[in-house]
């Protein structure tokens, strides 16, 4: 029995003592793994960005690795080749975790040494679970910095993020206070969260939310301040039906814009059912487009006729293939949405819906037959959409209130009151506009 107990004992002091070794290794391993990844899934989606890992040096309890990214096409935006990382790790019992030093990058070093009196405010901290999966936490101190003769100061802020080991699954929480630029500008509550996975390198499933609680514009005349804004994005993946869904929302309980007001603001827009092999078809060509612009951009330098010469050429390059791209999400069951709209005016309230829904599926050239034809447009569209303003913003514009079209009964748009209304459907083959059909 004893003996059954010291052996026990001891594997347990031979495993408590290889464990950081074990840690190290493992962490090595899904380094290694998740940076081949992200190199295939930038290469997939037609970007040069690259990720590498310059040196390893692995140690029994610790590790220090030096890795950058090679930004490549991205130059043009950030005006940088590349940022290097040295990330320090201390192998634990559970995992692994790494301190993270951007002291290696001169552009860095030397906006803290110069700007910032040699105080970094940024720290970056990193676990490696045993598991796989990883989560990230950056933290940023407040600072000021002088900007063209105004003082900026830099409020605290904090991100978490978290990926799992097959970089699938995705999410993220940020937080920050804000800025403020003397009494000229401020910005109050910056937040950002999100829950994603992967499907595909262009298709995600979940959702991407942030808000500002406050942010005021402050000049000799004109002003700004908006309150309480909010914004979403979801992206619903139909595995059975093969679409994708992107709705944005929108709101703000204040705006205000020089002398124009509004309140209890709130907008979402949808493009919905839209097919997954042309939406993967369309963003793989808008990539590929994006990072040509980009390479086109680092050629010309600092010459600006060169460069409006380099992208007129690509425009032209990439029209035809634009087409074919929108083409590919015209597929039947595509909708285009405006929910919920909704507005308090001074002059009172604006309310409104719409939506344009595909009946099959169409090609540029099935259009021209429309020039000839309009009827046919009842054939490949569906049509509702139900609108209503106070008429003191437009006035009695004859645009709005009066037949555009020979087959039209009333205007867009007839008085109800101190509104103006609109409201169109498509109904057995039939347009109907204002409760009146529209002669085709």
């Amino acid at each position: 029995m004893k003996k059954a107990i010291i052996g026990v004992l001891l594997l347990l002091i031979i495993a408590g003592v290889g464990a950081p070794f074990v840690s190290g290794l493992m962490m090595e391993k899904v380094v290694k793994r998740s940076f081949s990844d992200l190199n295939k899934m930038y290469a997939d989606a037609g970007y040069d960005v690259t990720v590498e890992v310059v040196k390893y040096d692995r140690k029994y309890a610790s590790s220090e690795i030096e890795w950058k990214v090679n930004l490549g096409s991205l130059k043009a935006v950030y005006g940088i080749d590349e940022i290097i990382f040295i990330d320090r790790a201390d192998h634990q019992y559970t995992g692994v975790v790494t301190r993270t030093s951007l002291e290696k990058n001169k552009w860095f070093t030397d906006f803290v040494s110069n700007k910032l009196n040699g105080k970094n405010p940024l720290a970056i901290v990193t676990e490696y679970k045993l598991s796989g999966d990883i989560h990230s936490a950056i933290a940023l101190e407040a600072f000021s910095l002088p900007v063209r003769g105004e003082m900026v100061e830099i409020k605290t802020g904090k991100a978490d993020f978290s990926f799992d080991k097959d970089l699938v699954n995705f999410t993220s929480e940020a937080s920050w206070q804000g800025f403020s630029v003397a009494d000229k500008l401020k910005v109050d509550g910056v937040s950002a969260a999100s829950s994603l996975e992967k499907i595909s390198t262009y298709i995600w499933d979940g959702e991407f939310s942030f808000g500002v609680e406050r942010a005021k514009i402050t000049g000799r005349v004109e002003q700004f301040e908006l309150v309480n804004f909010k914004g979403d994005y979801s992206l619903d993946v139909d595995k059975e039906e093969n679409t994708v869904s992107v709705v944005a929302s929108f709101g703000a309980d204040h705006v205000l814009a020089d002398h124009d007001k509004v309140d209890d603001a709130f907008v979402r827009i949808g493009v919905v059912n839209l097919d997954i092999p042309g939406f993967e078809d369309f963003m793989k060509l808008y990539a590929k487009m994006t990072n040509n612009i980009l390479k086109d951009i680092n050629a010309a330098g600092n010459d600006p006729e060169i460069l409006k010469k380099i992208l007129k050429q690509q425009v032209v390059r990439s029209q035809f293939q634009m087409l074919t791209a929108y083409e590919g999400l015209m597929k039947q069951g595509l909708e285009i949405q405006i929910s919920d709209l909704h507005a308090v005016l001074p002059q009172g309230e604006v309310k409104g819906d719409a939506a344009l829904s595909l009946n099959k599926d169409m090609t540029f050239a099935q259009f021209v037959p429309l020039q000839q034809q309009p009827e046919l447009l009842l054939d490949i569209f569906s049509l509702h959409s139900d609108v209503s303003f106070p008429a003191e913003l437009v006035g009695d514009n004859p645009v709005l209130l009066e037949p555009i079209y020979p087959g039209m009964k009333t205007g867009l748009f007839v008085r109800d009151g101190e509104n103006l209304v609109h409201k169109a459907e498509t109904q057995d083959g039939k347009l109907y506009l204002n409760g009146q059909e529209v002669s085709l």
